[in-house]
């Protein structure tokens, strides 16, 4: 299922805008996204959308698992985040191991896949971040995971945990809290459930960036055979 896509807003101060496509299968888990900026902020790294900002599609291709109820079926194929619910916006923040702030984001965004011009638009409405690609960027994001559930009618709230391997050789820690309002939303997430990021695979080429996530979503009773703590410990052991 493809779908426009687009960010804009501002962080640092100035100006980040771009525009591309995206695709969804849920049956798979798969999410890509093709884009191409026209400005991008000193200090912000595209590559970082996946973690703390802008990439709702991540969400809609959850695979379901042993029951779960996915973002896409829950919600319809349409959800936003801090428009039906002014101020609920998401907010991301990033910091070293020894606890210095290195990003701190937030943005908003809506999300309508349905009907014959399908679309994730996503604007960050302000905030701060040291990751310079080419210095600091993100090199490496391994396999992450989040809770996800009912947070009231028609809201959904994920938080997300998540590090990250710098280009400098060092790694950040990092959580992300989406506020989801589902309009007309379908079906109610039964109870809390566990979203894992199983693969990120990310390519940025200047102002072109490639970026391809596989997710699964499932009862938060049900671990998997191979819990994110495990993938990640030799990173947090290097911070």
């Amino acid at each position: 299922m493809k779908h426009d896509y687009s960010i804009t807003g501002h962080v640092n101060g100035r100006h980040i805008q771009g525009r591309g496509t995206g695709a969804i299968d849920p049956s798979t888990g798969v999410s890509e996204m093709d884009v191409t900026f026209e400005r991008i902020a000193d200090g912000w790294d595209p590559r970082s959308i996946v973690l703390m900002c802008c990439d709702r599609a991540l969400i809609m291709a959850a695979r379901e698992e042993l029951g779960a109820v996915g973002m896409f079926r829950a919600s319809g194929g349409e959800l936003t985040i801090g428009g039906h619910l002014p101020g609920n916006g998401r907010e991301g923040v990033m910091r070293t191991g020894r606890g210095e702030l290195m990003a701190h984001v937030n943005a908003t965004s809506r999300t309508d896949l349905r009907g014959d011009a399908p679309f994730d638009h996503s604007r960050v409405e302000g905030g701060f971040s040291h990751l310079k690609q080419g210095l600091n960027g993100i090199k490496r994001i391994p396999p992450f995971d989040g809770v996800m559930f009912q947070a009231g009618p028609n809201l959904v709230v994920v938080t997300t945990r998540f590090v990250a391997e710098l280009e400098d050789g060092s790694t950040i820690f990092g959580s992300t809290n989406y506020p989801h309002y589902l309009p007309d939303q379908v079906i109610e997430i039964p109870g809390h459930q566990q979203l894992r990021v199983e693969s990120v695979e990310q390519r940025l080429d200047g102002s072109h960036l490639y970026s391809k996530v596989t997710t699964s979503v499932m009862p938060l009773i049900a671990q998997p055979q191979e819990p994110v703590s495990q993938l990640t410990e030799p990173l947090m052991a290097r911070a």
